[in-house]
């Protein structure tokens, strides 16, 4: 499993205006879950924004990362075979980190994360596309619109950052309907998507663990 943290990218860097958007997204993704969700296992850290975000909304946030330098609170690597206690954590949350490791291994943590989660599972993945995005906002109307056209690069092999990707939806071999039916396959279902124009390459996945017969 590749590592953010030893890409070397400065904090001040990391921080920029499109992660500062998916950082908005993942807290209002959890805040919409309502109040059946208030224990959050947080996969994937770097640094600390998200959970000090969800802390000060009064959720709580248990860390994991399978780079100790980081110092989360539970060491965890998803290409292992790993375990987690089940029904503990209400929602599961992981953005932008099963492309760290190869598909095949990511399907299979998303069959564990789904056994361990006691209602939800929230993910982003990359999405590699042309795309076109344009955004209206005016006096009379507080809340911008936006014209969005995309088109996942099909024809295409290359991930955006190669030396930390595996894989990225939209890319050949990589359809969106791959990682649905791994999705489904692990036992969830889809309670929302979405992309948010202002980072297209974010694409946001909200998942429920089906319930059991």
């Amino acid at each position: 499993m590749t590592s953010i943290n030893t890409s070397k990218i400065p904090s001040d860097e990391y921080i920029s205006k499109d992660r500062l958007i998916s950082y908005y997204n993942q807290v209002r993704i959890i805040k919409g879950l309502g109040k059946q969700v208030n224990n959050i296992l947080e996969i994937g850290i770097f640094n600390s924004l998200f959970t000090d975000l969800l802390r000060k909304f009064g959720y709580n946030v248990t860390t994991a990362d399978f780079d100790a330098e980081l110092k989360p609170e539970m060491v965890l690597d998803l290409a292992s075979d790993f375990t987690l206690p089940e029904d503990k954590f209400d929602a599961i949350a992981l953005f932008q980190v099963l492309e760290h490791i190869p598909y095949d291994k990511s399907e299979k943590a998303l069959e564990k994360l789904a056994n361990a989660t006691k209602k939800f599972l929230v993910i982003s993945v990359p999405y590699r596309s042309l795309f076109l995005s344009i955004q209206f906002k005016y006096s009379l109307k507080q809340r911008p619109r936006h014209l969005f056209l995309h088109v996942p690069r099909f024809w295409s092999q290359k991930p955006l950052t190669e030396d930390e990707h595996y894989w990225e939806m939209g890319l050949k071999g990589y359809p969106k309907q791959r990682l649905v039916n791994s999705i489904e396959k692990a036992g969830l279902t889809i309670k929302r998507e979405f992309i948010d124009p202002l980072n297209p390459y974010h694409y946001f996945f909200v998942l429920e663990k089906k319930a059991k017969n």
